[in-house]
């Protein structure tokens, strides 16, 4: 009976839970993390091309630029995207990020706010689908379950 009494409230404990974190409804979907993020949190980092919102991005750019504020190991991470285009709402760049110079950067390119960034890119092996709305990017180690870490404000939209 006591069982029964304590699996009843663990499960009433769990549905309240349930419903605090969604926040009181809406449309946010929060999917669990698998690990810790794949970088340290107190690395910053920034969508550099395309530049951060950008809309009637050619569909066919060859490569995506970010800017971190710690060099990354060359042949570790990749990034991940979110689009509702893709199957299952994620894809990850089939190249790795590696380091280029800031002379390097592509015409309308952004450049990062913070202090002394090193701008990494993956070479795209593929191009996007028309109309492709990528609604984040995460810096990722397809090797590893961590977390991706997202980007603040990396989003951009195809032709």
């Amino acid at each position: 009976m006591q069982l029964r009494m304590l699996a009843a409230g663990l499960v009433a404990t769990a549905g309240v839970l349930a419903l605090a974190a969604c926040g009181g409804g809406g449309t946010t979907i929060v999917t669990p993390a698998p690990g810790p993020t794949c970088l340290p949190t107190s690395v910053n980092s920034a969508l550099v091309y395309p530049a951060p919102g950008a809309i009637g991005v050619p569909d066919t750019i060859t490569q995506i630029v970010v800017a971190v504020s710690t060099p990354l190991p060359n042949n570790v991470y990749n990034l991940q995207l979110e689009s509702t285009s893709f199957s299952g709402g994620i894809a990850q760049t089939g190249n790795y990020l590696v380091q280029i110079a800031a002379s390097q950067l592509p015409a309308g390119s952004k450049p990062a706010t913070f202090a002394n960034p090193t701008y990494e890119q993956v070479q795209l092996q593929t191009a996007f689908a028309p109309a492709t709305q990528v609604s984040g990017i995460g810096i990722n180690v397809p090797v590893s379950s961590c977390t991706p870490l997202a980007i603040p404000g990396a989003t951009f939209t195809t032709q």
